[in-house]
């Protein structure tokens, strides 16, 4: 009986992702049949050169905060005397948050730009 739990885990995980994206494309392609039955443009839809380079300026500094976070949950949790895993998400969460902080604050300067 304990042999299934991880066979159920791992499907679990996998099905959970596979509804995941099917949810997605679907209901993606639900809207935009939608603005072409009532004669609208599904161009909006389309992404500008200029937001997918913040876009990904934004997911390279918050993958960068995780990896400062573990590295300095690493270093909390061998000679900060932290229990095992504390270090790790406390410094995961906070070094994360602090890359999107700075995006937000890099990209405003860029979507003020863009108004006026």
């Amino acid at each position: 009986m304990e042999m299934l739990i991880p066979i159920f885990a791992i499907v679990a995980t996998f099905g959970t992702l596979f509804g995941f994206i099917y949810l997605f494309f679907t209901s993606r392609n639900r809207e935009r049949m939608a603005l072409i039955e009532h004669g609208m443009d599904a161009k909006i839809f389309q992404q500008s050169e200029k937001n997918r380079h913040l876009s990904i300026l934004k997911w390279s500094l918050f993958l960068i905060g995780i990896a400062l976070g573990i590295f300095f949950g690493f270093y909390l949790e061998e000679y900060g005397g932290m229990d095992d895993g504390a270090g790790y998400f406390s410094m995961i969460f906070l070094f994360s948050g602090l890359g999107l902080l700075l995006a937000f604050y890099l990209l405003k300067k860029e979507y003020r730009k863009d108004c006026n």
